[in-house]
């Protein structure tokens, strides 16, 4: 059975960027993945492409933030038991484009089926079959 998508986070921020954002040619739209880190917070990676020697282009996943508190708790569950999520990025400021005095943004919305949401500000538990 295949089940439809719902948006589970419409727009979170990324937390702690750990990427050049003007350098890695990321854009509104562009995948990402979400995944669960040693410290137990959630990780936000993407794929970039790099040029090696100048001429040869490949494409690698590099980390580029975590998720804040409350979006990390909301989506962990989902995470951990590797549902199908759908995460993309949805706002971008890099770094030259910035307020004075702000870093660069990246945010992300994240779709997926919103019974197996865990610890979020709705009270929702994992779903669990033969239980109402």
């Amino acid at each position: 059975m295949h089940d439809l998508l719902q948006p589970l986070i419409h727009k979170a921020a990324v937390h702690d960027i750990a990427i050049h954002i003007a350098r890695t040619g990321l854009s509104i739209g562009d995948e990402a993945e979400l995944h669960e880190l040693p410290d137990g917070r959630i990780g936000v990676f993407a794929r970039v492409t790099r040029r090696f020697l100048g001429l040869f282009p490949r494409s690698i996943k590099l980390p580029i933030g975590v998720l804040g508190p409350g979006a990390g708790r909301l989506i962990a569950g989902a995470v951990i038991q590797g549902e199908s999520l759908r995460v993309r990025i949805v706002g971008l400021t890099p770094e030259h484009l910035a307020p004075e005095g702000q870093g660069p943004e990246i945010h992300i919305s994240v779709w997926g089926d919103p019974r197996h949401l865990t610890g979020g500000p709705f009270g929702a538990v994992p779903h669990q079959p033969g239980k109402a």
